[in-house]
Order: structure tokens, then sequence, then C-alpha cells
């Protein structure tokens, strides 16, 4: 055989095939044109190497079945041909020449009938009918109807079981349909998060969006810690829970999802269930909340009945799951600014764990389709039949199987089976799909280089991996909203050669052609066993470019880091301002990095050395000596004889509180003493105690000499007992073997030395004084220049120097840590500090000598907002007292002709605090706990509740 008729028998086979599928010709066609090629009929010999081009190839077929089987044809042929008459019976007929008609050669006809529209019902293909096609089957229906109606009672039963066996295949099949379509739709969801300016009122219509997809819920509300939600209004309020409430909770079982009926009034009238059709109630595990989804039942769905299956089928973790996603993020929504790439892997995990759990609904429906026509019985219960039956088996890990009472023997129940057994094998197969498709998903959302959009076969967008950066928008005319999820290629790129590129791909689909591109994208099509299933554009970004050539040094890569993480700290805080205008006067500014602060306000305003500014700095310092309380000016002695029996409450945890010994000096040494005792650090390195009784009080003295109403020996007592505390947590974690005593000893010490000697001002008001610190530290790190170079001194006196047995090496090491913790506390630190850390912590590597540095800092720059992360009445006493500090430099500010920060002005009115103090907590303070928590696999999760409280609780006095 030669190439040439191989290459023709390959291309018949596979015309045939794809005319079967588009219901052209017939099964019993296929397999008689197969049986004909292998027996080698020598008209189909000499059709299949006449092959040319395809349409002439296909209407050789149809002419040869037209000789082969011209009866059949006639019936399955073009409609553009004139169909062979059928011969019907006259509306005079009498039941005698009905009856006396050949009834088997009826049956045979109906089923071929029957194997004609199962072919068509069954293609992959959507066939698309003209009009005299569909006028045909229109009359072929209403002619079957009336001869159901009149025929004798063996025929139109016949005729009955087979209009009934076409319902169930064609129910069956839609059935699929619908569920891939609805969860199809369900995946497009995750467009709505990939908004630049995702707001919280963004947040909930997404979440509304998310729980209407995957349980057909319209509202929800819950009860949490005797607050109310309601997502009606959006809003949580004060409530006092009844004792017949308080009952109808307790009937609440765990691990049920409860339909709330008339059994549960008090909680209905609660959840003002009358105005929805359905209402479901759960409580959610590890949590003390009772969480109700509301259903309006405004439109039949094909989810509809999901909560209502919930018990029978097993799946409340899942139900659990999305109660939680939905509980948190409606109370983190008051707490938090949301970055949208947070939600989205917990969306699509809870997202994929509900398509799996919707085969439930699957199974139910085809329950309740076939009971219609046959008696089904499940698994849990002894089956027998003296009926045939079949059992059907759903190869699922709660080993469903169905028994239905049917026989295999008989044509059209045959068909059934099949059906069903086609259309579930389909489904877990779509399935299987979508658990790519969100592995996919998870993967692009992870990349900060990529950013890529997939389109389906139709051209509408399916999916956005990241919101679309304002640069990337203008450079390609992307024209992309978030709210329209089904918005086509067209309509969100603009850029005429990027549309003619995919327009290009569109066309070369099946051609496999490698073509080079300088282009800063990628098209690539979905190609699915040959068929065409849409495409994906991807666009390659990144901060900067470099030669890949070039090798670089260790300092080098440590430059370029820096460079790195300066780019997207600017990115992220440009982001947040545009998402968020009132932080642009806010403390907020206080924690940009100095390279790219905005000195706006300072921009005119430049110091000279007149006689003018000496009387002003001579005027400072008068000031500053009123600021000093009596009781600061000696130095409180101790020895360590005093500090025997210490027992301090809660010395060892974040339940820790100073206040009630603010008053008491020797209680504040006493814990200090405790702590150092606890770590074993006087006993290892050998720390004489009369030199650390005189380190701690010249170390108070200089902390308390300027009467401080914040930056005092409180606070740096409270910020060495929180570092002590989490390094106790750390120690328990897989990393904790990366800190050794040595770097813990450093740590400590650091942590209650790094505020020694503070002033009471900012960096920003000694800069802009020309006061002493800020000429001997060039403006860099002033402050914490001048704490760490305090306490060095302390530690080099021979009366205080409490490591004089370090030797040379191991003290410059010491030092070299110690200076590096103070500097950590740094505020225009903060960014930079938690973007390494958090880029670090996702490295295989991480664990090296920097990564250390990098955790210390971490410890103690979250330690150094200890304060703040204490239930609310503490937390509130701290930001009074820093707020105290914030009104003494405003007033300075505007005495001596300094620029006046705006967020420390009328800071003694309690609405304009605690607006600060929101905005601080929610962006500031909350996330470096939040990161520094995820990091002590999830240890502090008693100190961010705190936070969300103090959040809520400032909103409340805000409002007042």
């Amino acid at each position: 055989m030669s190439k040439q008729n191989l290459s023709n028998y390959i291309k018949f086979l596979n015309h045939i095939t794809d005319l079967e599928q588009k219901g052209l010709i017939s099964s019993k066609q296929k397999h008689l044109l197969k049986m004909n090629l292998k027996t080698k009929e020598q008209l189909l010999e000499k059709l299949i190497c006449s092959f040319e081009d395809e349409h002439n190839n296909q209407n050789a077929i149809f002419s040869y079945l037209n000789v082969i089987e011209p009866k059949t044809r006639a019936r399955c042929h073009s409609s553009q041909e004139n169909e062979a008459p059928l011969m019907f019976r006259n509306n005079h007929n009498t039941h005698s020449q009905v009856t006396s008609f050949n009834e088997s050669r009826l049956i045979a006809h109906l089923d071929d009938l029957n194997d004609e529209l199962m072919n068509i019902w069954q293609s992959e293909s959507q066939l698309l009918f003209n009009q005299e096609i569909n006028e045909k089957l229109k009359k072929v229906g209403e002619l079957i109807a009336k001869t159901a109606t009149s025929t004798p009672c063996g025929s139109q039963k016949q005729v009955i079981n087979a209009i009934e066996t076409l319902s169930i295949i064609d129910g069956l099949k839609q059935l699929y349909k619908d569920l891939k379509q609805h969860f199809n739709d369900y995946l497009r969801c995750h467009i709505l998060l990939m908004d630049n300016q995702f707001t919280t009122q963004n947040l909930y219509k997404m979440l509304r969006a998310f729980m209407k997809n995957l349980v057909d819920a319209d509202e929800v509300t819950f009860i949490i810690n005797n607050e109310l939600y309601t997502s009606t209004t959006e809003q949580f309020q004060d409530i006092q829970i009844t004792e017949k409430q308080q009952y109808e909770i307790d009937l609440i079982q765990d691990g049920k999802v409860i339909d709330l009926t008339e059994f549960y009034p008090e909680l209905g009238a609660l959840f003002q269930t009358n105005q929805y059709k359905s209402n479901y109630v759960l409580r959610i595990q590890n949590s003390q909340c009772i969480f109700c989804f509301h259903l309006k039942g405004e439109r039949k769905t094909i989810i509809r009945s999901f909560l209502s299956l919930c018990n029978e089928y097993q799946f409340f973790d899942e139900v659990n799951q999305l109660g939680f996603l939905l509980l948190e993020s409606l109370k983190q929504a008051r707490v938090q600014c949301f970055n949208p790439l947070q939600l989205s892997h917990m969306i699509q995990d809870i997202g994929i764990a509900f398509i799996r759990c919707s085969k439930y609904v699957f199974i139910q429906k085809v329950i309740e389709m076939l009971q219609e026509r046959y008696l089904v019985y499940k698994e849990n219960t002894s089956f027998s039949s003296d009926y045939p039956y079949v059992e059907f088996d759903f190869r699922d890990s709660l080993n469903l199987s169905i028994y239905i009472c049917m026989d295999l023997n008989k044509k059209d129940e045959m068909n059934v089976y099949k059906q069903l057994n086609l259309s579930y094998n389909k489904y877990l197969k779509f399935i299987k799909q979508c658990y790519d498709r969100t592995t996919f998903y998870k993967f692009f959302v992870k990349s900060q280089d990529s950013l890529i959009f997939e389109f389906d076969k139709q051209g509408q967008i399916t999916f956005v991996s990241q919101p679309i950066t304002k640069k990337l928008a203008d450079d390609f005319g992307i024209n992309f909203n978030s709210q329209k999820l089904n918005s086509s290629y067209k309509s969100i790129f603009r850029n005429q050669d990027l549309l003619q590129h995919i327009e290009n791909q569109l066309q070369e689909q099946n051609q496999w052609i490698l073509k080079d591109s300088n282009a800063p994208y990628e098209i690539f099509m979905k190609m699915e066993e040959k068929y065409f299933k849409g495409f994906f554009v991807i666009f390659q970004q990144g901060w900067f470019r470099y030669d890949h050539q070039k090798e670089l040094d260790a300092s080098q890569w440590n430059k370029l880091r820096k460079t790195i993480m300066e780019s997207e700290t600017k990115l992220y805080l440009d982001k947040l301002e545009q998402k968020h205008p009132q932080l642009k006067n806010s403390v907020i500014q206080m924690f940009k990095p100095k390279s790219i602060q905005k000195q706006s306000l300072f921009k005119n305003f430049s110091p000279s050395f007149s006689p003018n500014h000496l009387d002003q700095r001579n005027s400072l310092q008068e000031s500053e000596n009123v600021r000093r309380i009596p009781k600061t000016k000696g130095v409180n002695h101790f020895y360590s004889d005093m500090l025997i029996d210490t027992c301090i409450e809660n010395i060892n945890n974040q339940n820790f509180n100073i206040l009630p010994y603010s008053n008491d000096w020797l209680e504040k040494q006493k814990v200090v003493f405790q702590i150092l005792k606890n770590n074993n650090f006087i006993q290892e390195y050998k720390i004489n105690e009369t030199s650390l009784c005189n380190f701690l009080c010249a170390l108070e003295y200089k902390y308390n000499k300027r009467g401080n109403q914040f930056h005092n020996y409180d606070h740096g007592v409270t910020v060495m007992q929180c570092t002590h505390a989490i390094c106790l947590e750390m120690m328990n974690t897989k990393h904790g073997q990366l800190l050794t005593q040595f770097i813990k000893f450093a740590l400590i010490l650091a942590s209650l030395c790094h505020d020694v000697s503070h002033t009471g001002r900012t960096n920003i008001f000694e800069i802009n004084s020309l006061s002493n610190l800020a000429i001997r530290y060039h403006d860099k790190s002033v402050l914490e220049q001048h704490h760490a170079a305090t306490s060095i001194k302390l530690l080099c006196s021979p009366s205080t120097n409490i490591i004089p047995n370090f030797n040379s090496e191991e003290f410059r090491e010491f030092r070299k840590l110690f200076i590096a913790n103070i500097l950590f506390t740094d505020i225009t630190e903060h960014y930079n500090l938690m973007k390494s850390f958090e880029a670090r912590t996702c490295e295989i590597n991480f664990g090296t000598k920097e990564d250390v540095r990098l955790i210390t800092g971490m410890i103690i720059h979250t330690s150094d907002f200890a304060g703040g992360a204490k239930p609310f009445p503490i937390s509130k006493e701290w930001s009074v007292r820093v707020n105290k500090e914030f009104q003494e430099q405003y007033t300075l500010e505007g005495k001596f002709g300094y620029p006046q920060l705006p967020y420390m002005k009328d800071l003694d009115q309690l609405p304009i605090m605690a607006k600060s103090e929101i905005g601080f907590f929610t962006f500031i303070v909350r996330p470096l706990w939040t990161v520094m928590s995820k990091f002590l696999e999830d240890r502090l999760k008693d100190n961010i509740d705190n936070l969300d409280n103090t959040i809520i609780e400032w909103q409340k006095l805000m409002i007042k």
C-alpha cells in the first residue's frame, strides 16, 4: 500500500467518525462502512483512492451510502433532497384496519426512529437544524401524540415507552449540561477579585456572588459574641440573647445543617426568616457562631437543593468551611484592608470542594428523574426483587449505589442506562478538569512576574491572575472591568497590534508554527483532543531588567534585592493610597521609607543658622527642661537581695501588663531581672548582679529623665517582655533552632534598651529642628542611633558593664547584633522589613545568617507595638499616651515655625484620635502582627483578636 493510499484510509476513518458525531450518519451506517472497508469492497476502495478535498470526500461518502443503502439514506440524508414518502393511514381507517397492520413491523420502525434520534441527542456537536427539518420533527412529534391516544393498548404502550425513554435520556443529558454550565460560570467569580481599586463594597459583592453560585443563598445572618450581623444591612449590631433564643440555639446539633422551620420560632424571628423561602442554619465549628443561609427561591436553579442534601450526603465540612470563610471575611472587613489575592486561594479551595460535592446534586436529580418511571432503591437497605434490576455504582467515597428496576435486555431501558453512565462519567471528568484548572489558576495567582488572561472558545474572559496595574493598562490599552464577567477580548484589549496577533493565532490554531517574537506577551491556544477550547494571553512583567549573562557577587545581589524590595514597597504604597486617599495625610506617612517619603509639606522649609535659629534652639531646650518631672532627677538604686522571691504574673506569655506597676519602679526591675533569669542569661554569661543592678538603675533613669508619656521605662520593659514571649513561642516551631542563646541575649537586651534616652519627639522633628542628635547622626535614623549609642556606652562603663566576660570577638559580634536590632525599630523601615521578611520565608533556602537578622528584626519591631496588641482597655491607655506626645510636638512645631504634621492636630478630640488610631491599627499594626503570627504557626492569634476588637472599639468611639 502506498503512503498516499494509507493517508486516504486514515482520512476516511476520521471522516466517518466526524460524520457520526455530527449526526449525519448513524452508528449502523458507520459500522457498515467499516465492514466494507475490511472486506475491501471494490466501489469503496475506488472511492477512497480518489479522495481529494474535504467537502468532496463527504459528498462521496453520502453517494456511496445511497448506492448500498438507498432506503436508509432516504431517511437520514440532507433535507435538500426529496424525502421518500411515508405511508400513513387515513383518518377514516377503522379499528380493524389498524389491528390488521403488522405490529411488529411498526415496532421495528419505531426502534429505527429511536436510534436515529438517539444518535442526534448523544452527539457531542451542537446541531443547528434548518426550518424544514424543525417543521418535520414537529409534525412527527404531533403524529406520535395522536397515534398514542388512538392505537390499541399494546402499540400505545410502546409509543408511550419510547416517549418516556427519550424524555429521561434528554433529562440526563440536560442535567450534565446545566451543572457544567453553572460551575463554569462560578469559576468566573474569581474575576470579581481582580479590581485594582478593591474596596469593602467590592468584597461584599464578591461574597454574595460566591455564596449564590455555591449554595444559591441570597443573604446571610449570624450571631457571634453577642453581635448580630445581617447582610441586608451589612451591619453588626449588639444584641442580648434571651433565654428562649439560647434554648433554641442549644438545640442546633454540631455537624448538622438544620432547616430553620416553625420548630425554631425565636431564632426565626431574630433572623427574619419569614422574608425567605428557605433558611438553613449551622453551628460553625471551633467558633461560637450560629450561621444562617437565606434562600429567596425567586428563580429555580440547578443547585437549589444543595443545602438540603448536606446531611444525607455528608458534606457538612464543606458547608462549614464556606460559612467560616464568610464569617471571617465579614469580620475582617471591619478591621483590615483586604488584598484581593489573599482571598483568592481560600475561595478557589472552597470552590473546588463544592464542585466535588455537586455530584451529589447530580445523583439526587438522577434518582428523582428515574423514579418517575422506575422503582429505584438506595443501597442502605437490603434489596431483592422478582423484577429484573440493575445496580449502578457511583464510585464515590460514600460507596453510593442505587438499584433500578429495569431490564437491560429491552432496548429502550438499555439506552437509558447507557445515557446515565455516559452523563455521570462525563460529569466526573468535568470535576477533574476543574481541579486542574484551579491548580493552574493558583500557580499564576502566586506568580509576581506574569499576568495571564484566559478566554473561552467564544472569546469571553474566564480568568485573570492579578489586578491590572495602571502602567500595564496604559501600555497595552487594556480596558478591564472586573464587574463585567462576560467581556470579550475585543472589548478588553484596545491595542491593535495585540488584537491582530490574537486574530492571527486563532486563524493558525491547527498549524504548529514556531515563531520568534520580541513582544512582551505570549498567546497560547487551548486544545483538548484536537478541539479548540479557548486561548491565553500572558504578559511578562517585572520591576527591573538586568543582564543575565553578568555574574553578581554577594554584595551586588544584596543591592539588587534591596532595589527589588524598594520598588515593590513603592508600588504597594501607591496602590494603598489610591484605594484609600485618606492615608495621604495620616500617621501612615511616618512609616514610609525615607527614600520615597513625600516631603511636599516641607519643600519650602529650609532652616538656617541665624541668630534667630540659635534662639529657637535655646528656647526649645528650655521647653524640654520644663517637661521633666521631679522624681526622675535621681537614680533609683536597688540591690540584688531586694529581688528575691520574685513571682510576676503572665511574664512568659502575651497576657502580661506593665501598667499596674507604673508607679512601682522596683516591681519593673523585678520583671527585667526575672526575664533574664528565666532565659538563663545571668548564669550562662556570668553576669555580675551588682553590675546588673547598676545597669538597670542607669537605664531606668535615662528612660524617664524627660518625663515622656509613652517613650519611658514602662514601654521598654513591655517590649522586652513581649520579645521574650515571642521567642518562647518561636522555640516551639520548626524555626526554633535558628535562635541561639547568644542571638536571643542580644535581641532581648536590645528590646529593653531600644528607646533609652528618647526625646519624646519623632525623627522628623529632630531633623527639622537641627537638633544636636540630627547633626551628629546626619539625619539618618537619628533617635535609633542615639538609643544604640547610649546603650553601648553603658555596657562599656566599668560599673554598668554586664558582659565583661565576652572576649573581643564575642563583644564585636554582640554589639553588631544589638545595634542592628535597635535600628530595625526605625518605623521608616517598616514596609521594607515586612516585604523582605515575607519574600524570604517563602524561599526554599530560608535560614541563612541574613534571614536570622530579619527574624530578630521582625520580632523586636512587632514587640515595639506590644501595647496596642493588648485587650482594648490596655491598648487604649497606650494610644492615649503616645497621642499626648504627638500633641506636644504639634504645639512646639507651631511655636517655632516648623512644618506641622496634619495627623498630629487636634488629637485631644476623641473622634479625631479614634480616626487616626483606626488607620494606624488597620494598615500598620494588624498586618505586622499577622505576618509574625503566620511565621509562628498562628501562635499569636489572641493578639490579633485583640487588635480586631480594638479597631472595632475605636470605630464606635469615632461615630460617637
